[in-house]
């Protein structure tokens, strides 16, 4: 058995050969005759992601870690493209009986069986706050990657990035699936997706979500916590909006309020899926160790229990400051690790920097906010 590669794993990639996707064309092999190119929205967002993605994958390097975009990626390709494009390591659910492919890449893979997974992925869409859920498809020939957007007890809404018609219509696929038109993509129905899915990647909140492990912290749990206690953190009066369900709120501490800003956005079921520490560059200088515990602080009192190790090399060098010794020093400064660039960010040497955790993401950036430069640390709960 070949290797199996999935198509369109990237951003929509648009070859030469293809028709543009914000026309209508119409395909003399479509035995109906059937406009085949749907007028698909192609936002300035995903035409940067689009050069990005091409450039990463022109050189060798790059295709071995994120696959062809001329040929198709592996599963362990996709899985990484999906953590590139997101930031965020997605847990893999793989269905069983399909050929056996390399999986040793991807950090968290969990097998069920075709029609559970699809069970499964139909009631996140029904009853999650997921808006879209990446999925790997294998008719027995080829491989593809679609996107499930809605699903009720019988069908399944998706979008194909294929820019005709889908490649789970009956014409286009050897398994006898039967995808059909709909305004708003393909609809599919559940017992045919079950005979082509291969695997899905999960926002680990989601997974959390469905497996009883939730990855997002409610917002009252937070309150009654040491960081909120510590540093005496109130909402800010008319700092709460509400808009469709979410939440947005701007805080403050006890002390320093003119150099420490905080703003948190809870989801529909106020749990916090994003929290921001916005430090005054003016009062960070020289090491100042109030601006040092606050940072740490803040990682360390905001993360959930499964990321408290991954956090920890951050929270200690942070704290750290001013008093490492010369090898941990000479690390901070040159090291390519999580932890190192984030402190490389904290202390103004790099613009920005990324870290992984279990089940967040922490960003460290170098800002201007009107006419005075502040650090910002997010975590960004997945």
């Amino acid at each position: 058995m070949g290797e199996i590669l999935f198509s369109g794993a990237g951003p929509v990639q648009q070859g030469a050969d293809q028709p543009d996707l914000l026309q209508q064309v119409s395909d003399s092999s479509d035995p109906q005759g059937e406009t085949v190119a749907r007028a698909v929205p192609r936002p300035l967002g995903i035409e940067i992601l689009e050069a990005a993605f091409a450039q990463l994958t022109s050189t060798p390097e790059g295709r071995e870690l994120y696959g062809d975009p001329q040929r198709g990626a592996t599963l362990e390709q996709s899985w990484r493209t999906f953590g590139l494009l997101t930031g965020v390591r997605p847990v893999c659910l793989l269905a069983s009986g399909r050929p056996e492919v390399p999986t040793s890449a991807i950090e968290r893979v969990i097998l069920f069986s075709p029609t559970a997974l699809v069970d499964l992925l139909a009631h996140a869409l029904s009853t999650l706050e997921t808006k879209a859920t990446a999925v790997n498809v294998y008719d027995g020939r080829s491989g593809h990657c679609i996107n499930l957007l809605a699903a009720d007890e019988d069908l399944i809404l998706y979008h194909d990035p294929w820019p005709g018609r889908s490649l789970l219509c009956r014409e286009n696929n050897v398994a006898g699936v039967d995808a059909v038109e709909h305004e708003n993509g393909w609809i599919i129905t559940r017992a045919d997706l079950a005979e082509v899915i291969f695997a899905a990647f999960l926002w680990p909140s989601d997974w959390g979500d469905l497996s009883g492990e939730p990855t997002r912290v409610p917002y009252e749990d937070l309150q009654g916590g040491d960081f909120f206690g510590f540093f005496h953190v109130r909402e800010v009066e008319g700092g709460r909006t509400t808009e469709a369900g979410r939440t947005s709120l701007r805080l403050k501490t006890g002390g320093f309020q003119e150099y420490v800003d905080l703003a948190f956005d809870l989801d529909s079921r106020d749990r916090v899926s994003c929290a921001e520490l916005w430090l005054s560059r003016v009062w960070m200088a020289n090491l100042n160790p109030f601006a040092r515990d606050i940072a740490k602080s803040f990682l360390a009192g905001l993360v959930t229990e499964r990321s408290r190790e991954p956090v920890a090399p951050i929270v200690e060098l942070l704290w750290s400051l001013g008093g490492l010794d010369e090898a941990t020093a000479d690390r901070v400064l040159r090291d390519d690790a999580p932890e190192y660039g984030i402190v490389r960010a904290y202390l103004g040497v790099e613009e920005q920097a990324f870290a992984p955790l279990a089940t967040e993401t922490v960003r460290a950036e170098n800002v201007t906010r009107g006419d005075a430069d502040w650090f910002k640390l997010t975590i960004t709960f997945w």
